[in-house]
């Protein structure tokens, strides 16, 4: 099993945070784009590529309407010349990245053109682009001159929950991210659309196809509960982040466990009497997103929560948690720790699971 995590995007965390994670022994930094949130994606990641040597850098995720699909690849190959076979592609529809500025995700056609566009790209260095009614070849000039590097390669990984983005992961990715993914039965899921979508793409997958999930783990101390305040800090971000996602209507409340929909009930009440207007309420809504949590919203971090939307629990019981994940397939741990407080918890998850798994 790896373990990657979120590396918030303001300039000077980046250059310090993925070297303390690499230092640790984490094998992953992720770097998001949600330029409405957070800094710039690939300022930030050529910051962490000179200030490290060893972790992988990818985009956690690149969103698909933030910039033309060439552009994209271009920015990654520019990276992938800072850090050469360190580097990898994350992309996705942008589910928070466009809901922050209340739009919805782009659309799976146009998704799954940019995906094979930049698919081409990186792998062969030319495409067959499609823009303002033409069609043209284009490829990247100058590859001698190292203003991009595309050799490697560059892992393509996209970004799915839906059966349809996890068969477009199948057909066109080298690798998957997708979300909360906590039972070995939801990764069989997952695992059932990426091969049916190889499969119609008449592809063969490798034994052991990457699935990178994002998710938080919370290892309690002896004799501490759920409601202790260092676990709810350690944990409060991501639960919030899983109660947005819903209200904003990027997940189903089917999907949350029966336990929990109380509670996102009181939280849809809670955004219900939020100061901004209806129509303008995504700008409220996301407040914290990922990183704190707001001072009125702490009473929706509640112990049933953490249980239900996290790895959480004493070591041994984490341990063997992940240790059942990885038994059934998963590749990688995304962690999503908080922002204050984000040395402790990946100092603290590097010795008490990194070392025992």
């Amino acid at each position: 099993m790896e373990f990657g995590t979120l590396i918030f995007t303001r300039p000077q965390r980046a250059m310090s945070d993925p070297k303390l994670a690499e230092q640790l022994g984490y094998s992953h930094a992720w770097i998001p784009d949600s330029h409405m949130i957070w800094g710039d994606v690939w300022a930030c990641m050529a910051l962490a590529a000179v200030n490290t040597t060893r972790i992988k850098l990818a985009t956690g995720v690149a969103v698909a309407a933030n910039r033309i699909a060439p552009v994209t690849a271009a920015a990654i190959g520019t990276i992938n010349e800072l850090a050469p076979g360190r580097v990898m592609l994350g992309f996705g529809t942008g589910h928070t990245g466009r809901r922050v500025m209340g739009l919805p995700p782009v659309k799976y056609a146009e998704f799954r053109e940019q995906c094979r566009v930049i698919r081409d790209l990186l792998k062969r260095g030319e495409a067959i682009y499609k823009a303002e009614g033409l069609e043209r070849k284009i490829r990247f000039l100058h590859r001698d001159r190292h203003f991009i590097n595309l050799d490697g390669p560059i892992p393509f990984y996209v970004a799915a929950n839906g059966p349809r983005t996890l068969e477009l992961a199948g057909e066109l990715g080298d690798g998957c991210v997708t979300t909360g993914v906590l039972t070995p039965e939801r990764l069989e899921r997952v695992k059932r659309s990426i091969e049916a979508g190889a499969a119609r793409a008449g592809r063969t997958l490798p034994a052991h196809f990457p699935i990178v999930s994002l998710t938080h783990v919370v290892v309690l101390k002896p004799g501490e509960d759920f409601d202790s305040p260092r676990v709810r800090m350690m944990a409060g971000p991501w639960v919030m982040a899983n109660l947005h996602a819903v209200a904003a209507g990027y997940a189903r409340p089917q999907s949350l466990p029966a336990a929990l929909r109380p509670l996102f009930q009181a939280y849809l009440d809670h955004v219900g009497a939020m100061r901004t207007p209806a129509q303008e309420r995504y700008l409220e809504l996301h407040l914290g997103h990922c990183a704190y949590v707001e001072p009125g919203e702490w009473k929706f971090v509640t112990p049933e929560a953490i249980r239900y939307s996290t790895i959480a629990g004493p070591r041994e019981q984490v341990v063997e948690h992940i240790r059942a994940l990885e038994r059934a397939g998963l590749s990688q741990i995304f962690l999503n720790p908080p922002m204050d407080g984000f040395g402790d918890c990946i100092e603290q998850i590097a010795r008490e699971v990194i070392e025992r798994v």
